[in-house]
């Protein structure tokens, strides 16, 4: 009984993991996506991590355009975050956004902000801090994606991404 609840501590965080894998593409550089669709993950979306490796991301994929904002509730990490249009068009980018304070994390009852979605976006995507920096990362730049949904679904999108397959042909 007591390794099967054991088992049950272990398996739960990779079964709150996000609803599929692939990569996006910025500037050139690869990156290895979690993804987010429902909104079951989207509400998780980096909570409880302590790293984001410099080469992985975590997208959050929505059906229409709007404004999505973030926040930061136990995700203990700085992200840098982009929003883009349907095509992968960046439409705003938050650098830094900070984790919360050891107050907001420890107060259940703590007022947490949001960062961005001051603009309608499709999508946006969470890296690491200092990724803007780092690709010299601006509005108005493309990304793109190669996604495999859990269900199975193939989500591509993007102008790094059609430009690729192009290469391919």
């Amino acid at each position: 009984m007591r390794r099967a609840v054991l088992s049950l501590v272990f398996l739960l965080p990779a079964a709150l993991q996000a609803g599929g894998n692939g990569t996006v593409m910025a500037k050139g550089h690869r990156f290895t996506a979690e993804v987010a669709v429902s909104e079951a993950e989207r509400a998780q979306g980096l909570m409880g991590r302590h790293s984001l490796a410099s080469d992985r991301c975590m997208i959050f994929l929505y059906a229409e355009d709007g404004p999505h904002p973030i926040w930061m509730k136990n995700c203990f990490i700085s992200l840098d975050v982009a929003w883009t249009d349907k095509d992968g068009r960046i439409v705003e980018l938050v650098p830094d956004v900070p984790p919360p304070s050891p107050i907001q994390i420890y107060n259940s009852d703590a007022d947490y902000p949001n960062f961005g979605g001051k603009v309608d976006s499709r999508h946006f995507i969470e890296f690491p801090q200092g990724t803007f920096k780092r690709l010299g990362l601006k509005v108005g730049d493309r990304l793109g994606w190669d996604l495999k949904l859990d269900d199975g679904t193939v989500v591509k999108g993007g102008a790094e991404m059609a430009k690729a397959a192009g290469k391919k042909k």
